[in-house]
């Protein structure tokens, strides 16, 4: 289920924040980079990551949910050598954090829902960058193992659920629950 939230948060990057040159999932890159064990990072840089883990609850039926996971963005741009130009990329980097906002606050896809944002803050350790984090959390449905009848299906992906919704109950004479199948 991962991958897919990994893969729809990169495909929304990709279409709605072109700015980014490095988009990536997090593993320790800030301190590896400054000790020369990864390749450049191009900026400005969005990495994705998940600190605090993830705990499944049981859903019923072989569905397993997440009651809260935060994911985390590191907004980062480099630094230079003037302090004139570096109050600028920093006040570049506030824009970009709130374009990051304005793209994935209240943003769900199939799979998880709603972002929240929890928490912004600066990352101040670095000396060749400045990194501004993001935390928002959201809930995750893994129904990779759903079990329907006894019978175990794999990845449901979306319901195909129209507007009109036919409900005909008997019910009593002028009470309608729902949408007559002769309702034009």
């Amino acid at each position: 289920m991962f991958r897919f939230l990994i893969e729809d948060i990169i495909t929304k990057i990709g279409a709605d924040l072109p700015e980014f040159k490095t988009v990536a999932l997090f593993n320790d890159d800030f301190n590896k980079n400054e000790q020369g064990l990864t390749d450049v990072i191009k900026f400005p840089a969005l990495f994705i990551g998940f600190p605090e883990g993830v705990t499944f609850d049981d859903g019923g039926a072989g569905v397993q949910k997440t009651s809260e996971v935060v994911l985390r963005f590191y907004i980062a741009k480099s630094l230079t050598k003037g302090r004139a130009s570096n109050n600028t990329t920093v006040l570049n980097l506030f824009d970009l954090k709130q374009k990051v906002y304005k793209t994935f606050q209240g943003y769900k896809s199939n799979g998880f829902n709603t972002f929240k944002r929890r928490s912004e803050q600066t990352d101040e350790a670095r000396t060749n960058f400045y990194v501004f984090i993001q935390d928002y959390t959201t809930d995750i449905l893994d129904d990779t193992k759903y079990i329907d009848g006894g019978a175990t299906t794999h990845q449901i992906t979306a319901l195909d659920i129209t507007d009109d919704v036919v409900i005909n109950p008997s019910t009593k004479p002028g009470i309608r629950t729902a949408k007559d199948v002769d309702d034009q």
